[in-house]
């Protein structure tokens, strides 16, 4: 990638936003392991809040806004699906002249259209993790996370506002 493309990656927030849904098309949403994970059956909710929707076990059952949508070693394989598609999309961007292809293309267009445009969340103003750092500093490693109710029905794609 030249340097020209780099200062428009900077300041071209249009293209900025582009390439982010570039990237989370590559590194994310068109790998193995989600696509594994994502596929199946989907419950069918009366009540369209997943709230008449449990899953039964041999020794309990588990309102669905409780339940783990994957165990661990499934978030690890994820993870580490991510971070290599995450390396070859970097590569391709910083080492090859398809990278310069590639910013002149979203330049022109946007390459995944009916996605919403990424939103600033508020949280940028943090430094970023530096290996080493402990993943949430200030929070006990044993610290158990409530989990949020989602704000669209699970399964669902969700396109342009």
């Amino acid at each position: 990638m030249n340097p020209k493309h780099i200062r428009e990656i900077q300041t071209n927030e249009v293209l900025r936003k582009r390439l982010a849904k570039y990237i989370t098309l590559h590194c994310f949403r068109n790998t193995d392991v989600l696509e594994d994970l994502h596929s199946g059956e989907v419950p069918i909710s009366e009540s369209g809040d997943y709230s008449d929707v449990k899953v039964i076990t041999p020794d309990r059952e588990i309102p669905w806004s409780d339940l783990s949508r994957f165990d661990n070693s499934e978030m690890k394989a994820m993870m580490i699906d991510v971070v290599n598609h995450c390396d070859q999309v970097l590569a391709i961007l910083f080492s090859t002249p398809l990278g310069d292809k590639l910013i002149e293309e979203l330049e022109r267009r946007d390459l995944v259209p009916n996605w919403n445009d990424p939103e600033w969340t508020g949280e940028t103003d943090r430094e970023p993790k530096i290996a080493g750092d402990p993943p949430m500093k200030g929070f006990p490693a044993t610290r158990k996370l409530k989990r949020k109710k989602p704000d669209k029905v699970r399964g669902h794609s969700v396109g342009k506002k």
